[in-house]
């Protein structure tokens, strides 16, 4: 067994697929005590992590990464939803595994990647040697040392024993090192993408009861103020919802300065859509006029998100006009639509 490869195989890196190759296979050998790993198994595994970053967060991994394109091929052949669980998806991909579909997939992505994984064990036999012939060799040459051993009519890994104790015993560090140097990685990819490391996994259940309790009491106190899509007063709505202006799924928070409330209905037509720009200026009086409430409430608590994004105190705050405040919102979100325009978000939603 050597350690001191370990440290090498991220450097240079031009795709996710090494990161998320080493995750899926210490995550299996640790999870479901195996040592012995198909090719299938493992490239489900790594679909099923990326699925959700892709396809709900729209993160980019990498012009030269495959496995990002051929999760939107599998997601138009079978149909299946943004927002996946990882464990679902596993499963169903795991079920469909033996269709042409599938078996091309993972052909495709296992051409090089079980090889050039470990080649950093071998890097002095093989330096020099033609692209051609580096996996055969690779083969040729692989013994305990490296994490695993490839068999190739079986189509599948088997983690050499000293490697199973190192993983089992140290799962979590390995686990959050290769999590560190993924995120690292596309940070370089997704320059302008805020809390990235928020967007790696499906998130949990998220509670908006704080907003929820202000808004209800705004709309008590203020009945006949208009709602920014319906440009109905806020009392006639049945069901009330608090909807993130610009996707959650693009800002990844629950920054009160990005909530309002609309009907349920809308909501759930609206999900992950950029709304059109229109919409932008109701939303920015609706905001001063409920940042007004919250002043009055001696909400600070709440009111810290603003003074963030103003960059001001509580009394620059109380002091600044509904035309400022307005263009100080409108100059901060522009420049946010267009990122998420380019991130590949739907844009231009509007209530039909």
């Amino acid at each position: 067994m050597n350690l001191i490869p370990i440290n090498t195989i991220f450097k240079n890196t031009t795709s996710s697929y090494k990161y998320y190759w080493w995750l899926s296979i210490i995550e299996i050998s640790f999870l479901e005590d195996k040592e012995n790993i198909s090719y299938n198994e493992i490239i489900f595994k790594i679909i099923s992590k990326i699925w959700y970053p892709v396809n709900y967060f729209k993160l980019s991994f990498g012009k030269k990464d495959r496995c990002a394109f051929f999760i939107k091929e599998i997601q138009r052949e079978y149909n299946l939803e943004d927002n996946l669980s990882e464990r679902d998806l596993y499963q169903f991909l795991i079920e469909n595994k033996d269709s042409k579909f599938l078996t091309k997939i993972t052909s495709e992505l296992t051409r090089y990647v079980p090889f050039r994984f470990i080649r950093a064990w071998y890097a002095e036999q093989t330096r020099g040697l033609k692209d051609g012939i580096i996996n055969s060799k690779i083969v040729e040459l692989q013994d305990n040392k490296a994490p695993y051993t490839i068999n190739i009519e079986l189509k599948e890994i088997k983690i050499n024993k000293d490697w199973t104790f190192w993983i089992r015993t140290n799962y979590n560090l390995i686990k959050s090192y290769t999590y560190f140097e993924l995120i690292k990685y596309l940070e370089s990819e997704n320059p302008q993408t805020s809390n990235l490391s928020k967007k790696i996994d499906k998130p949990t259940l998220r509670k908006l009861s704080t907003p929820t309790t202000y808004w209800k009491k705004y709309i008590a106190e203020n009945p006949n103020k208009l709602d920014i899509f319906e440009n109905k007063p806020l009392i006639s709505m049945k069901e009330v919802s608090i909807d993130h202006f610009l996707p959650w799924s693009f800002f990844t928070h629950d920054l009160i300065w990005n909530l309002h409330p609309v009907s349920k209905n809308i909501n759930s037509s609206k999900n992950n859509y950029l709304p059109k720009e229109k919409y932008l200026k109701p939303f920015c009086f609706l905001q001063y006029d409920f940042c007004e409430f919250l002043l009055n409430e001696k909400a600070n608590k709440v009111l810290e998100n603003y003074y963030l994004l103003f960059k001001c105190s509580n009394d620059e705050l109380k002091n600044i006009s509904k035309e400022e405040f307005s263009k100080k919102i409108n100059n901060y979100y522009l420049p946010q639509y267009e990122i998420a325009k380019n991130m590949g978000f739907n844009c231009n939603w509007f209530l039909k």
